[in-house]
């Protein structure tokens, strides 16, 4: 994405945060704090050990994928 795109997108979420709780998962967002907790909730922690069982390698990944747990 451009810088200008991504500068929209900020824009945005800052004046939708009034109404909304979390973030939309299918729109990374690299500026984004806590996204692991704004985009999978509490469902996090399981969900990385789903990401373990069936993609260990990670191979379906993006900057802010959920990253496989390792035991």
């Amino acid at each position: 994405m451009t810088p200008q795109a991504q500068a929209w997108i900020a824009e945005f979420s800052q004046a939708l945060r009034p109404y909304v709780n979390g973030a939309y998962v299918n729109v990374p967002n690299v500026g984004m704090q806590d996204w692991e907790t704004a985009y999978w909730g509490s469902n996090f922690d399981r969900l990385r050990k789903i990401k373990a069982k069936y993609d260990p390698r990670n191979v379906f990944q993006y900057e802010q994928s959920i990253p496989p747990a390792f035991r």
